[in-house]
């Protein structure tokens, strides 16, 4: 369970979300966020909470009309079938998100929306960002246009008659959580030389080591904390291509929404140079 810290700073980020879509201006369309934690600065630190945007198609992205909802619904469902792009761009987010920090939690995901809110018997413009973490509890951050800043309401037992967009976000964070949980892994096998071959892909490169899971061994080299990351806007038009890659073998995870998640391993130890004649 989340501690009131825990919630005390969830909720902070997500005001800070808020602030940062003030910035932006009225007109934007809904936007997905995807909350973790991250390793404390000192053992005393409280853990800092972050979030992170998880790209939305065009077409997802403009149909927020039919409401926002129906759109949570539709992401869980893509995340929750067979192989989709969605699913690939949770990978990347995830793969990222471990890099930097191996063992951080996936906490809440949130969504940023346009509204319109009753107030004095009229219609005003309202933006909502409404979040639910793995308690089950429900934020909403509700600012009315013009408003200098948002009213916040932290539900910790939402009740039947909570907002569309909580059981949205319930079903897309428990997609998400069942996504996470049964990534396939399979094994490597071996060659008669004792290397590992290049054609078996489905094999992470990367795992956890040290005190508290906190550094990143490559397991092909051996290498630690030893990764170059980067990240492109894809060619699909829509999410990110990364890259994790070993600095020491050449070993890489990439991601990019057509073809998901792939292992690139090097041949390891690197074949001696041929005599030169």
């Amino acid at each position: 369970m989340l501690s009131f810290p825990d919630v005390h700073a969830l909720t902070s980020c997500l005001a800070a979300a808020d602030a940062d879509a003030d910035t932006r201006g009225w007109g934007q369309p809904i936007t997905l966020l995807l909350l973790h934690d991250g390793a404390p600065a000192t053992d005393e630190a409280q853990r800092e909470i972050r979030s992170l945007e998880f790209p939305l198609h065009p077409h997802d992205a403009l149909a927020d009309a039919a409401g926002p909802a129906a759109l949570l619904h539709h992401i869980a469902d893509e995340l929750d079938g067979p192989a989709t792009p969605y699913q690939a761009t949770l990978a990347a987010i995830v793969g990222m998100i471990r890099v930097a920090t191996p063992n951080a939690r996936l906490l809440a995901w949130a969504a940023c929306y346009r509204s319109l809110q009753p107030v004095d018997r009229r219609l005003r413009q309202a933006r909502r960002v409404d979040a639910v973490d793995i308690d089950g509890r429900f934020y909403q951050l509700t600012r009315l246009h013009g408003d200098d800043h948002p009213v916040v309401l932290v539900d910790d037992t939402p009740a039947n008659d909570a907002p569309p967009t909580y059981r949205g976000l319930v079903a897309l964070l428990a997609a998400g959580v069942h996504f996470t949980q049964t990534r396939p892994r399979v094994g490597l096998r071996m060659t008669s030389t004792g290397r590992k071959p290049r054609s078996e892909l489905d094999e992470p490169i990367f795992g956890v080591c040290g005190p508290d899971g906190a550094s990143l061994r490559c397991r092909i080299c051996g290498a630690v904390d030893e990764v170059t990351v980067t990240e492109l806007p894809s060619m699909a038009g829509y999410g990110e291509d990364t890259s994790v890659r070993c600095s020491r073998c050449g070993s890489a995870e990439t991601t990019d929404p057509i073809f998901g998640w792939r292992a690139k391993p090097a041949t390891w130890p690197p074949l001696p140079p041929h005599d030169q004649p």
